[in-house]
């Protein structure tokens, strides 16, 4: 059974004991709109309203009653299963963690990450899927384990670490006239520019920072994440403007100088965020203790 299968059967035996979104979602840790999401899919599934307005309680379905003991029964055998999983020691453990963040965050961390957790559990596998919008439904569901953003999640049930904070600096090609000489605002605000970002945006940080200024500059090609934008550096005359974890990755897998920006940009914050049903579960804390000192490896 899939892990979102599994949290949906934990669930709907929650709601059927308590007959109540509400307590119910307290009793999984989550918010009552949450809950009241989990039960319109699993009516969805079961094909039946399963909990029915009666006055101002919830009452269950004839379905529902019929199904009621089955159900508390295959939650109970679920739960023993995980507790007996948990019992095994995190060294002996073999799983796979999703973890949804920019694909250029993938590429700079992954191996590193994966060394780091394989010195403490050897079976443990990383899958890093991207970041296509902001929902929080996949931490919720379970199809995500860990997701590493640059923004706080929308869902006050979430647990959220900082990792960090980050300035931007502008990296170019070797022969480029900002790698020969320091780098003003002018000069850099008249080159042209790549700008990385999965949405695309005509502006960011820096392009507010200039209009303070009485100031514009030229972005000339748009990319999804810092990767492609430092590839484009390589190999055009156009600025780069990368978080400062990049910079030994711009300098040795593309030969780029970097430079500071002149400009008073604000750091960028870096959290990880998960699902509270793992908070103390001992492999996702190792996963996030892992990924903790491997961001702190690159500041």
């Amino acid at each position: 059974m899939q892990s979102a299968d599994m949290n949906l059967l934990l669930a709907l035996d929650v709601l059927l004991r308590e007959e109540s979104v509400t307590v119910a979602g307290e009793k999984m840790g989550l918010s009552a709109p949450a809950m009241s999401r989990t039960l319109l899919r699993a009516r969805k599934m079961m094909g039946d309203p399963i909990l029915v307005r009666a006055g101002k309680r919830l009452v269950p379905t004839p379905k529902a009653l019929e199904l009621k003991g089955r159900i508390q029964s295959l939650a109970e055998e679920a739960r023993s299963i995980v507790q007996s999983r948990q019992s095994v020691s995190v060294a002996e453990m073999e799983r796979t963690f999703t973890i949804r963040t920019d694909e250029s965050l993938a590429g700079l961390f992954a191996t590193k990450l994966m060394e780091r957790l394989n010195e403490r559990a050897p079976r443990m596998k990383l899958r890093f899927l991207g970041r296509p919008d902001e929902s929080v439904e996949p931490l919720r569901e379970g199809s995500v384990d860990l997701d590493i953003a640059s923004r706080s999640m929308s869902a006050p049930e979430l647990k959220v670490q900082l990792l960090g904070r980050v300035r931007h600096v502008g990296a170019v090609r070797a022969g480029h006239i900002l790698a020969q000489k320091k780098v003003t605002l002018a000069a850099f605000a008249a080159q042209k520019h790549v700008a990385a970002g999965r949405r695309g945006k005509p502006r960011g940080l820096i392009d507010f920072e200039l209009e303070k200024l009485g100031m514009e500059r030229t972005i000339a090609m748009w990319v999804p994440s810092f990767f492609p934008a430092l590839a484009v550096a390589a190999t055009s005359n156009l600025v780069a403007s990368i978080p400062q974890y990049f910079a030994s990755s711009a300098t040795t897998l593309f030969g780029l100088h970097v430079f500071r920006i002149p400009l008073k940009l604000e750091p960028v914050t870096i959290l990880q965020a998960w699902h509270p049903r793992l908070d103390s579960d001992p492999a996702h804390k190792l996963l996030r203790e892992c990924v903790r000192l491997t961001y702190k490896d690159k500041e």
